[in-house]
């Protein structure tokens, strides 16, 4: 997988949910309600967010499940392992958060876990290749599928990345 789209299926997941077309199927009485699923997903968002600020990988890989994976565009899985090893990389070339803009299109509620279709915009300035500061603006569109777990919810996997989108220092990258 190339770099923008592995760090596309990193999903930085952060919070500021807005909903447009939530629906919800096969409740059993240990189910959550859809607003219940919705505000237990938005703290996590919220959790996860204030853990990439921080850079903290122990904080964030702790709101993934154990066998949290991503399936990128070009159909590779990566597995949790994978994923916290890029995260940290990812994190290292971080150097200042600009914008963090997610939105939520839907949550679909299917018992203890439910799929998110989220768009997101990042903009920071990070290190890239030629060992410069670039100012990198980001975006993309994906599914993720959430687990209500007996320590809350979590992130399960991350997959159907598309409309991907990435400009550095104003011009594509």
């Amino acid at each position: 997988m190339n770099r923008f789209g592995l760090v596309i299926s990193l999903a930085l997941f952060f919070g500021g949910c807005g909903a447009h077309g939530d629906h919800q199927t096969a409740v059993t009485a240990d189910s959550p309600t859809l607003s219940e699923a919705r505000h237990g997903i938005e703290e996590g968002y919220r959790r996860n967010r204030e853990a990439f600020l921080a850079k903290d990988v122990k904080a964030i890989m702790a709101l993934r499940t154990e066998d949290f994976y991503t399936i990128g565009p070009d159909g590779k899985q990566s597995d949790r392992a994978g994923m916290e090893a890029y995260t940290t990389g990812f994190l290292n070339g971080i150097k200042r958060w600009i914008e963090i803009d997610f939105k939520v299109d839907s949550v679909a509620l299917d018992g203890r876990e439910a799929d998110v279709i989220m768009r997101q915009h990042l903009v920071r300035m990070a290190l890239r290749p030629d060992n410069q500061v670039h100012r990198v603006e980001t975006w993309a569109t994906q599914r993720e599928r959430w687990r209500l777990t007996h320590e809350g919810w979590k992130l399960a996997k991350v997959d159907q990345v598309h409309d991907q989108k990435r400009l550095v220092d104003g011009k594509p990258g």
